[in-house]
């Protein structure tokens, strides 16, 4: 409907009816200095004015021929179909499935979405998606403490520092203990009191990490310590072991099918265990039958927030749906399927790590470390400025400078190849590497 604002008179009765005199004396409260006088906006225009207006403007964003960033965020090739069916009114404008009887093909679509990451995944139970992988991390730490009654949780070294950021910002408004611990001292700082150990692989440098190894000392050290694995790309799904095939108890991941854009939206994949299901934030959608016949239909089967359940028993706030996100990453999975997904994943590893040698050959670079990567590498360059420079030159969105999160390695990048990455893309790229090492 139409946006009809109040008339005079109808502000006049609405004031009175509350006690106040005037707008002024309503907003008495709110320091003077942070009040505006008047909104600096221009004229308005006619609808045509204003498409021909907005085209000039997007005409100032620059998109580049090609990109060799990640850091958490990916360029993959993304079908058609997906934008299409989420562009569909009865998918685009819904909102919280919560009258079921009304809800039927969302309920149904989220069921999909939730059958087919426990497939992929191999986890019991995943929930109708997170706000992203860094708040599905915070979230799984919490759980942790919900679930062993403990407050402490440590952070293998190499994780995205805004997963971090993000996992101590929940942690500290709930008196729980944080702390980044090295691979080299894991073992020390474990011990009973641990609620939850938290790992990402491949972590924020591209490297994949020992998971086998790494499961084997928390349960001998701390038996009671729930172990959180997180994700940043889970196209690497479609090559390397799946989460369940661990002795883990939480998966966390961003989500598939969706664009950078310029930072979002997204959606965190979130799956446990049966055993951990109900200490789970979000929902669960379920099938059911008739009481009187064969019908079936899908229902919200489990709801953790205090909007449902008693306040002190909530174990989430999580309240905006991401449903329409959630979609796209399935639409995604439905349209690559299992030869598709392995196709993505080969190609990445593949690309990336043709790339990292190429580089390593060229004097002045060096490779940091040796692990195994899957999409990403951190190396070191004669110049990374130069480097930076000589892409933006050549219309190549340039790698993550590791200063941007770590000033004391301003000589190091951090490269990421996807499938997205021609040959002729990878050649031009190194090319320029070459001319910026001169």
């Amino acid at each position: 409907m139409d946006y009809v604002p109040h008339d005079k008179k109808t502000m006049e009765t609405m004031l009175a009816k509350i006690g106040v005199s005037s707008m002024e004396e309503l907003y008495e409260d709110i320091p003077k200095s942070l009040l505006l006088e008047k909104l600096n906006l221009p004229e308005g225009l006619s609808e045509a004015d204003l498409l021909k207006r907005m085209t000039v403007l997007s005409k100032k964003n620059h998109l580049y021929r090609t990109a060799f960033i990640g850091a958490g965020s990916y360029y993959h090739f993304i079908p058609s179909l997906v934008d299409y069916v989420i562009s569909r009114s009865e998918f685009f404008t819904a909102y919280t499935p919560y009258q079921a009887e009304a809800s039927q093909g969302f309920l149904q679509a989220i069921y999909e979405y939730q059958s087919a990451i426990t497939r992929l995944t191999k986890m019991d139970v995943t929930n109708a998606s997170m706000y992203d992988v860094a708040s599905a991390f915070a979230e799984a730490a919490t759980m942790c403490t919900f679930a062993t009654r403990k407050s402490r949780i440590l952070m293998l070294e190499g994780m995205h520092p805004e997963y971090i950021e993000t996992v101590n910002t929940y942690c500290w408004g709930r008196n729980i203990q944080t702390e980044i611990v090295p691979l080299t001292k894991l073992e020390e700082s474990l011990n009973d009191d641990c609620a939850g150990f938290l790992f990402q692989s491949p972590n924020f440098y591209g490297e994949i990490e020992d998971i086998s190894y790494l499961t084997k000392i928390v349960r001998e050290k701390a038996k009671k310590c729930k172990i959180v694995y997180g994700m940043p790309d889970p196209t690497c799904l479609g090559i390397l072991k799946a989460p369940g095939d661990y002795d883990i108890d939480i998966f966390v991941s961003e989500g598939m099918g969706l664009p950078p854009s310029f930072g979002g939206p997204n959606l965190g994949i979130f799956a446990t265990t049966s055993k951990l299901m109900r200490k789970m934030p979000g929902r669960v959608i379920g099938v059911t039958k008739e009481i009187n016949g064969e019908g079936e239909g899908f229902v919200l089967t489990l709801q953790a927030r205090e909007q449902h359940i008693r306040r002190e028993k909530a174990l989430s706030n999580i309240c905006s749906n991401q449903s329409l996100c959630m979609l796209a990453c399935l639409v995604y999975m439905v349209c690559l399927g299992k030869t598709g997904l392995k196709q993505v994943g080969t190609q990445n590893i593949q690309k990336a790590n043709y790339v990292k040698r190429e580089m390593a050959k060229i004097p002045g670079y060096n490779l940091k470390e040796s692990r195994a990567t899957y999409n990403e590498f951190v190396i070191e360059c004669p110049n990374v400025d130069k480097f930076i420079g000589k892409c933006k030159e050549n219309d190549i969105l340039p790698p993550l400078p590791l200063s941007h999160y770590f000033p004391e390695r301003s000589s190091e990048v951090l490269v990421c190849v996807t499938e997205q990455n021609s040959k002729e893309d990878i050649e031009l790229f190194l090319r320029v590497a070459k001319e910026a090492a001169l």
